[in-house]
């Protein structure tokens, strides 16, 4: 047997409440009388509950939400049975694999206790051989615990920490080892209520047979690389098994697409259990992030032999990079930024929140999708942060092949953690060492952090008036530094996100969370790891009536908002300080506000961040996803759908920006370029009236060099030429080679009191192949927001843009999930167009 063989439990589960309420490990649960349902492996209870109509869908509304509670409070018991060739088994080492339970668990087969769970971070292998597995069916029994039972012996120690109440709220938080933004916030950031924990068997389960000897983990490293040769050290950890006094030799080789024109081979004969392999590669082909170059991977082969027997080997796919964080530069000034390759790279991103608050991931569509979206939006890093989980392997593949950064987060998110208990920070460390061996060899991984919002909960939440110190401090600046540095020396570690400077969101040294308000945005942060700058939008109605069962089209009447808040919980808000865009007469009216607030606030305060921030040299976006339908932020809804902000947010992470703004009564331009090369253009700026007239036009040639962020153009005193200021605009332009690949417009308004023509739009449309068109659009007087709709779920290169007369913009679409069986089509419209016009345009 040369590889490690997995069969998946995927099928035949069922799951039954547990009355009993106990702990299993002495007696095999007793299943006489339980009532059985049909049980989704991976997924949650809640889920198979839903299916066959005994829980009320929790997002349907704030009441279901509560009344769930009790899922979390409930001993469940799954059961399957499987069938072994036990004969192929005989001489390896066979286990069972939980990739992830959700969260307490004891595990029984045909009558026999094999382990137990107690962290839903971590993968556990127990051991069947021949002592358990049986020729023919086998009876695979989980016994998944009450969440709040299980943390009874640890809650009046917890109180120290000024940690007491519900498992479901901040004291579970400290205890519970599992998926933590779920736990009540006391926000509208879950619009869940309290109570509703996942759990179950969330990920997947396998029974792996393992050979005699194999390899149990490797560490492809980087020693040192330049142009001519890249030196790098494969160390591997060996399982000997049977084999324990035998020489093996062990192979590694690593190649690109032909495997007998290796790049690199390396051979050692051992009795040893650990080795350490070194391998040169000559003029290396290095791993970029995206928009720096190509994110090339090798292939690495791992074999162990038995004299010429082959007895175990490993694939996997390596980038050869170095990442440093530079913290202080050559003047000794305080800066943060990351250099790949000895190159300074500029950071543009989104936090990802697991996709679903109550089973925490999906199958891989879902993913595929996100992706597909994550790709067409500029992203070259994403943030795993602090309250989310781990993410599938093929996630982390396809970060590797996009040339998409990680920031990693350790699992401690906006709380206080028990470091007084052992047996806490014995779980933890182990915890945190496997997260380590899964992605360490990740060509995207870019950097680790000690957690989420901890240091910014003690220096600025006022946590020190309910507890006498840092709880969770020492995990933090103590544990996690000696494990990244014992498992993974060669990625930079920074202690927290936000950290820094004499408060944690300080801007002068370190990462912040630039939240909140414009002032913030001027304070010039070295490094943005999480931003938002409206408080509240949820998502589109087709996912609020597939997910909660909220037709929009029914809250059309005077007083509707009292059932939107009977329903969700949620009052409206009365202010939009960003749009002045406000309409409440419909739900369906109000969401959209809601949109365009989000997205011109965002817009107002990304484009300082990139434009006028020359400190800063990250940005990403919190969040890209909603975990939930009403989860205030997210610029892709639940379903996937991307919101207007996540337009916004495209044109902002280009490669190459323009922006105009006033300063007094000049008007400044300016420009950013963070390619590898030198552009050179033409730089337009149009004065317009609402009819599209062009009043005064200043060009000039422009050449911006690489890395290049600051100031084209002045027009001086130009504030005094407005005079209508509800119907006149200046817009930017960035021309290179006869095209427009940038361009911002400067409104003198209120974006809702600016004033449209009622001219027409024009659209064509134009099928590329089956999944994706061109769609060119032309408008006749100045639209401050084309907005392009469909009955599908679509992707475009850009929407919810300002368009002039004398300007076709050409509009790649996508087809990213046929949602219906209606012929797909598409809407067309201009934003407050008095004519109201829509043009319809029909794909099929």
């Amino acid at each position: 047997m040369t590889k490690q063989q997995s069969v998946e439990l995927s099928g035949e589960w069922k799951v039954a409440s547990y009355p009993k309420n106990e702990s299993s490990q002495d007696k095999c649960p007793d299943l006489t009388d339980l009532e059985w349902i049909e049980a989704s492996v991976p997924g949650a209870v809640h889920y198979d509950l839903m299916k066959v109509g005994k829980l009320t869908n929790p997002f349907e509304s704030s009441a279901a939400a509560h009344e769930a509670a009790w899922v979390a409070q409930t001993d469940w018991i799954y059961h399957n049975e499987f069938s072994v060739d036990k004969a192929s088994t005989a001489s390896s080492r066979t286990v069972l694999q939980f990739a992830g339970i959700d969260t307490y668990a004891d595990i029984w087969l045909n009558g026999n206790f094999i382990g137990a769970t107690a962290n839903a971070y971590r993968a556990y292998e127990f051991e069947i051989n021949n002592e358990y597995l049986q020729a023919g069916d086998n009876v695979l029994i989980v016994h998944v615990k009450n969440h709040y039972r299980m943390i009874e012996p640890k809650v009046e120690e917890a109180k120290r920490m000024g940690r007491e109440g519900e498992a479901s709220g901040l004291l579970g938080k400290s205890l519970i080892r599992r998926y933590q933004r779920n736990f009540y916030a006391g926000s509208s950031l879950l619009n869940l209520g309290t109570g509703v924990l996942g759990i179950g068997i969330y990920k997947p389960v396998q029974i792996l047979v393992y050979p005699g000897a194999y390899m149990e983990g490797s560490h492809f490293a980087i020693q040192s690389l330049s142009a001519e040769q890249a030196n790098v050290s494969v160390a591997i950890d060996i399982n000997r098994g049977r084999h324990e006094d035998v020489e093996l030799r062990v192979e590694a080789i690593i190649w690109e697409t032909d495997v007998s024109n290796p790049a690199a081979v390396q051979a050692m004969a051992t009795k040893e259990s650990s080795i350490q392999l070194p391998l040169s590669i000559s003029q290396p082909k290095l791993w970029w992030p995206h928009g720096y170059g190509n994110p090339h991977l090798y292939n690495l082969t791992l074999h162990i032999y038995e004299g010429d027997t082959l007895l175990h080997s490993i694939e996997k796919r390596v980038g050869l990079k170095q990442v440093e964080l530079i913290q202080k530069r050559d003047n000794g000034r305080k800066t943060f930024f990351i250099k790949v390759n000895g190159r300074k790279v500029h950071a543009r991103g989104s936090n990802l929140i697991p996709v679903d608050y109550i089973k925490v991931h999906d199958t891989w569509d879902v993913y595929d999708r996100l992706f597909k979206i994550i790709k067409n939006g500029y992203t070259n890093m994403i943030r795993i942060w602090g309250g989310g989980a781990m993410e599938q392997q093929q996630f982390y593949d396809t970060c590797d092949e996009s040339g998409i950064m990680i920031w990693q987060d350790f699992f401690l998110h906006s709380n206080v953690y028990p470091d007084y208990d052992s047996e806490f920070v014995e779980e933890f460390t182990q915890e945190s060492i496997e997260i380590l061996k899964q992605i360490r060899d990740r060509a995207s991984l870019t950097i680790l952090c000690g957690g989420n919002e901890q240091q910014e909960g003690w220096d600025e939440w006022n946590w020190k008036v309910h507890m006498d110190q840092f709880y969770g401090e020492k995990l933090i600046k103590e544990l996690l530094p000696e494990v990244a540095a014992a498992y993974c020396p060669e990625i930079p570690y920074v202690n927290n996100s936000p950290h820094g400077g004499k408060w944690a969101q300080s801007p002068i040294e370190g990462d912040m969370h630039c939240w909140g308000n414009f002032y913030n945005a001027f304070k010039d942060p070295q490094f943005v790891t999480e931003s938002c700058w409206n408080l509240e939008s949820y998502s589109r109605p087709e996912t609020l009536k597939e997910s909660m069962g909220l037709d929009v089209e029914e809250y059309n009447y005077i007083g509707w908002h009292k059932k939107w808040n009977e329903v969700t919980g949620l009052t409206l808000m009365n202010r939009f300080p960003h749009s002045n865009y406000f309409s409440v007469n419909t739900l369906k009216d109000y969401l959209h506000s809601l949109e365009i607030e989000h997205a011109r606030a965002d817009y107002n305060a990304f484009s300082v961040l990139r434009l006028r921030s020359s400190s800063c040299s990250g940005i990403l976006y919190w969040s890209l996803n909603k975990g939930g339908p009403l989860f205030g932020f997210g610029c892709v809804d639940y379903k996937g759908y991307p919101l207007m902000s996540y337009y916004t947010m495209k044109r902002l992470y280009a490669d190459v920006v323009v922006g105009i703004y006033r300063d007094i009564d000049d008007i400044k331009v300016v420009a950013s370029n963070l390619t590898n090369d030198t552009i050179e253009g033409e730089l337009r700026v149009l004065h317009l009236d609402t009819d599209g007239t062009v009043i005064k036009q200043f060009t000039q040639p422009v050449s911006i060099a690489s890395d290049f962020t600051g100031r084209m153009l002045d027009i001086e005193a130009y504030y005094d030429n407005i005079v209508d200021r509800t119907k006149e605009i200046l817009q930017a332009q960035l021309v290179v080679d006869g095209e427009i690949v940038s361009e911002d417009t400067l409104y003198f308004c209120p974006y809702s009191e600016f004033e449209i023509a009622a001219k027409p739009i024009m659209a064509t449309i134009i099928k590329v192949d089956p999944e994706s068109w061109t769609l060119e659009i032309e408008a006749s007087s100045v639209s401050k927001m084309i907005e392009i709709e469909g009955n599908k779920k679509w992707l475009f290169s850009d929407n919810y843009f300002s368009l002039i007369p004398g300007v076709k913009r050409q509009i790649q679409v996508t087809l990213l999930e046929n949602t219906n069986d209606e012929e797909p089509r598409l809407t067309v419209s201009s934003l407050d167009d008095p004519s109201k016009q829509l043009i319809t345009l029909h794909l099929g």
